[in-house]
C-alpha cells in the first residue's frame, strides 16, 4: 500500500521506481522460454489484480532499496502452486502435436497404398499435403494478424476450444497476450502434420515402388496440365525441373485404363517439393513470425505495465513519520451512483468488474491503452467515472490515463468502489487517494 504522506516517503517511492531494471525483470520472466514467461507474467498480474500485493513474509524489512527481481523471486516461491497450469499446458500441447503427427503419418500411408498396384493420382497427395495446408496457413495469417476480430472470443471458436482444453479460462481477461500465444502454438502443432506426412513418404517409398500419374475430369488436355504444373513448380523450377509435357502425356491415366506407358521419376520429386514449399515452409515462417510478434508484445506489456512498480512499492512500504497536511479536515467523499445510465464507467485494472464499462484500463499493454485514450473512442458524451478499488495503489500510469481522459472529456471523476472493505481501512486508504486526487486535480467520489 502506497502512503504518500511525507517527503521522505515520496522520495523513497521515486528511488524504488528508478531501480526497477527492465532488463533484469525481463530476464526473470523469460529465463525458461517464452511460454513460461507468459504464464509467469499472467500469474503475477492475477496476483496483483486480486490486490494480494504484500508477500506473506519479506526478508527485506529495512528502508534500503532492493532489486525488483528479489521480490519477484520471493513471490514465485510463495506462488509456486499456481504454475501447475504450465506443466499441464505443455503436456496437452505435446499430446496434440503427437496426435497431429500420427494423423499426418497415417494419412500419407493411406494415400500411397489406397489404390493397390494401380498408379497414384498425384492430385490427391498434392491437395491433402500441399494445397490444403497452404490455404489453412493463409487463413491462419489472416485471423491471427489481419482480422479486426483478432482478440474477440466469439471470432475464434478453435482458440476457445484450446482455452477450454488447456484450462486457461482464468487468463481470458488478458487475451491480448493469451490469443497471440495460442495462435503461435496452433501453428507449432499443425506443422507436425506435414512433417510426419513427409517422413511417412520417405519411409514407405524407401521400401516400396510407387507409381504416380494424373487423372482429372475437368482437365481434358495435356497442355493445360503442363501449364498448371509450371505454375505450381515455379518456386523451385531453377533447381528441379517441372514435369515435362512428355511426362505429363505418358503418365495420364483414366479410371478404365490405369496402365502407364512412361517413366515418372519426376513426379515424386514434384510431390515432395510441393509439400515442403506449400505445406511446411509457409507454416514454419508463420510460426516464427507469430513467435517473434508474441515475444515482442509480451516484453512491451511487461515493460510498460505499472504492476511491478506497484508490487515492489507495496513490499517496501513504511509508515509515514511526517504526514502531509491537507487543506481542511479529512472528509469522506460524496457518494455517486455508478449504476446509472447517465454516466460512462471506465474501470482501472478490474477486468472482471460486475457492471458494464466502456473500457478497462491498466490490464492490457500500456501502448494499447494510450492508443485508445488518444483515439476518438475516448471522447465520451456522458460524465466519465474512473472506477478504482480503494485498496489499489495510485500509480503514475493511472495518473497518465486520467490526464489523457481529461483532455478529451469535460467531466472526469475518480470513484472509489468496493463491496468488501472495513470502514477503518477505507479511511486509511482514503488519505492516499485524496492526496493523489489533489495532486492531479480530479474530483474524488465514493461509489454506491
Amino acid at each position: 500500500m502506497l502512503c504518500p504522506h511525507s517527503d521522505q516517503n515520496r522520495q523513497h517511492t521515486v528511488i524504488m521506481a528508478s531501480i526497477l531494471s527492465s532488463k533484469a525483470v525481463l530476464q526473470f520472466f523469460f529465463r525458461d522460454g517464452a511460454t513460461a514467461a507468459l504464464f509467469r507474467w499472467l500469474n503475477f498480474r492475477l496476483f496483483v489484480g486480486q490486490q494480494q500485493l504484500k508477500l506473506a513474509a519479506s526478508e527485506h524489512t529495512d528502508s534500503q532499496p532492493t532489486s525488483a527481481t528479489t521480490y519477484l523471486i520471493q513471490w514465485e516461491q510463495q506462488a509456486a502452486s499456481t504454475f501447475s497450469v504450465l506443466k499441464t499446458t505443455r503436456w496437452v500441447l505435446l499430446m496434440l502435436s503427437l496426435l497431429m503427427a500420427f494423423i499426418g503419418f497415417g494419412a500419407m500411408a493411406g494415400v500411397l497404398n489406397y489404390s493397390g498396384n494401380q498408379p497414384i493420382n498425384v492430385w490427391i497427395p498434392l491437395a491433402l499435403f500441399a494445397f490444403i495446408p497452404f490455404g489453412l496457413t493463409l487463413s491462419s495469417f489472416y485471423f491471427s494478424v489481419l482480422s479486426p476480430a483478432e482478440q474477440s472470443e466469439h471470432g475464434h471458436p478453435f482458440l476457445m476450444m484450446l482455452v477450454k482444453k488447456l484450462k486457461l479460462r482464468a487468463f481470458l481477461p488478458y487475451k491480448n497476450l493469451l490469443f497471440p500465444w495460442l495462435f503461435w502454438q496452433a501453428q507449432k502443432v499443425a506443422i507436425f502434420f506435414s512433417l510426419a506426412a513427409l517422413l511417412s513418404f520417405f519411409l514407405l517409398a524407401t521400401f516400396q515402388d510407387y507409381q504416380f500419374g494424373w487423372s482429372s475430369t475437368l482437365i481434358t488436355d495435356n497442355a493445360t496440365m503442363t501449364r498448371i504444373m509450371r505454375v505450381i513448380t515455379w518456386p523451385w523450377h531453377w533447381f528441379i525441373a517441372s514435369p515435362s509435357a512428355e511426362l505429363i502425356s505418358d503418365t495420364r491415366f483414366s479410371a478404365l485404363n490405369a496402365t502407364l506407358s512412361g517413366v515418372n521419376e519426376n513426379w515424386w520429386l514434384t510431390l515432395v517439393m510441393a509439400i515442403m514449399v506449400y505445406g511446411i515452409l509457409p507454416r514454419f515462417l508463420l510460426t516464427l513470425f507469430l513467435r517473434k510478434r508474441f515475444v515482442n508484445k509480451l516484453k512491451r506489456n511487461i515493460s510498460g505495465s505499472g504492476d511491478i512498480e506497484q508490487f515492489v512499492v507495496a513490499q517496501t512500504h513504511q509508515a509515514s513519520h511526517n504526514p502531509i497536511q491537507f487543506d481542511g479536515q479529512l472528509e469522506l467523499p460524496d457518494r455517486v451512483s455508478i449504476d446509472d445510465s447517465k454516466v460512462d464507467l471506465i474501470s482501472w485494472q478490474q477486468p472482471g468488474f460486475p457492471l458494464p464499462v466502456v473500457k478497462n484500463l491498466g490490464t492490457c499493454d500500456w501502448h494499447e491503452d494510450e492508443q485508445w485514450l488518444m483515439s476518438a473512442a475516448s471522447h465520451l458524451v456522458k460524465p466519465v467515472l474512473v472506477i478504482v478499488d480503494p485498496v489499489q495503489t495510485p500509480t503514475g500510469e493511472l495518473a497518465d490515463c486520467i490526464d489523457l481522459l481529461k483532455q478529451n472529456n469535460v467531466s472526469v471523476s475518480l470513484v472509489l468502489y468496493t463491496n468488501e472493505i472495513e470502514e477503518k481501512r477505507f479511511v486509511q486508504q482514503l488519505k492516499s487517494w485524496q492526496y493523489f486526487a489533489q495532486r492531479h486535480h480530479i474530483d474524488l467520489k465514493r461509489g454506491g
